[in-house]
């Protein structure tokens, strides 16, 4: 019961920091070529602890692709957060295109490549994460 107290006497000084309780903004990038055809997409948009955030959501006659984040941690020196960026197939499934976790620090870009040979697909993805 002692080491419940304290963890959560942690927690709640945590959150209180100022970095836990900033407003955070994610600006994105991504672009997809496949087969000769490109798909892009550009958002900001606020991101929130502990909820997950759609950056984007093309949705189109022939499928939809969306992405999202999640902040994981912030640390004095870096925001990390989960990126998921996905395609609707043609029979309605979903296909992850990426799924990185992303360590960036304050108003410094990172970027994110991925390819598959098989479907002739190369992605990028491009993230800042700034404080407001």
């Amino acid at each position: 019961m002692k080491n419940e107290w304290k963890k959560g006497l942690v927690l709640f000084s945590a959150m209180l920091s100022p970095l836990a309780m900033a407003d955070w903004q994610v600006d994105v990038n991504f672009k997809m070529d496949r087969a000769g055809k490109h798909h892009s997409a550009q958002s900001s948009v606020s991101l929130i602890p502990g909820e997950e955030t759609v950056l984007f959501d093309n949705g189109t006659p022939s499928g939809s692709l969306i992405g999202k984040a999640e902040l994981l941690e912030v640390t004095a020196d870096e925001v990390k957060i989960s990126l998921l960026v996905q395609e609707q197939c043609d029979d309605g499934a979903w296909r992850t295109i990426m799924s990185p976790i992303v360590s960036a620090g304050l108003n410094a870009p990172a970027s994110i490549n991925t390819s598959n040979e098989h479907l002739d697909e190369f992605a990028s993805l491009e993230v800042e994460i700034t404080s407001v």
